[in-house]
């Protein structure tokens, strides 16, 4: 592994009890990739964590909690990749833009993402988006600023984010065009009070290059056989990776 796809570190996984739920929820996340989640027990998500069994209810009560626990994992994944390019923009307006393109393009075209929800089973029901309080915060820096006008920061969140989840689920759908990206944006920065031909400029900009989580071949000799990483060579735009199964080595 070179230093462009060192996985990212949470610093929530430096305990004991942090890295040995971080190696069951790595464990599941992979099985699932390869078995699907009917075909999966417990007790293959422990062995393949090298655990014992009674050690998964130390930290989920069942298969659904630890879905939950890897959607988030995905989430913190994307979240970490785009916080250092978001921490260099000082206009509000490109941080609202560049987060929601950055969004909507990987919950579309994110290999890693989106065979993980098709194994567990999630296509049209958990849908890739922005933590809602790094939005407000978003339009509250914004709104401080002056750059944009709401009355209240919260109901507003709440629509941007109803409208990126179903925008991207019609999209998913077949039902919108992928230009409804750029339109939706347009729309969102025109509700935050800019001018129609910024919030156009804006929209229409092209994706800088951002780091993307991504699925990595693990040495043959390993038996779980997916590892995420972040490839940082990858153009968030333009990820187009292929699915390569890979059967489970024999116990």
């Amino acid at each position: 592994m070179n230093a462009l796809t060192q996985p990212v570190k949470h610093t929530h996984l430096t305990t004991k009890r942090g890295k040995t739920r971080k190696k069951l929820i790595t464990a599941g996340r992979d099985l699932i990739y390869n078995k699907g989640i009917e075909n999966i027990s417990i007790q293959d998500i422990t062995e393949a964590a090298c655990l014992a069994t009674g050690s998964f209810y130390n930290y989920f009560d069942n298969k659904n909690a630890i879905i939950q626990a890897i959607i988030e994992d995905f989430q913190d994944l994307f979240s970490e990749c785009l916080r250092e390019h978001r921490g260099r923009l000082n206009d509000p307006a490109m941080r609202v833009s560049v987060t929601l393109k950055y969004y909507f393009t990987q919950a579309q075209d994110n290999e890693a993402w989106r065979s993980f929800i098709i194994s567990a089973g999630l296509s049209d029901t958990h849908i890739l988006a922005q933590n809602p309080k790094e939005c407000r915060d978003d339009i509250g820096a914004g709104k401080k600023g002056g750059r944009f006008r709401s009355e209240n920061v919260i109901i507003t969140q709440s629509l941007i984010t109803g409208m990126a989840t179903n925008i991207t689920l019609e999209i998913q759908r077949g039902n919108l065009p992928r230009s409804a990206i750029n339109e939706t944006i347009h729309h969102v920065l025109r509700m935050l009070g800019l001018p129609d031909i910024a919030a156009k400029a804006f929209a229409e900009a092209p994706l800088p290059d951002i780091c993307v989580p991504t699925r990595e071949d693990l040495p043959a000799d390993k038996n779980i056989p997916f590892r995420i990483t972040v490839d940082r060579r990858s153009k968030s735009r333009d990820v187009q990776l292929q699915p390569k199964p890979i059967a489970l080595s024999p116990r």
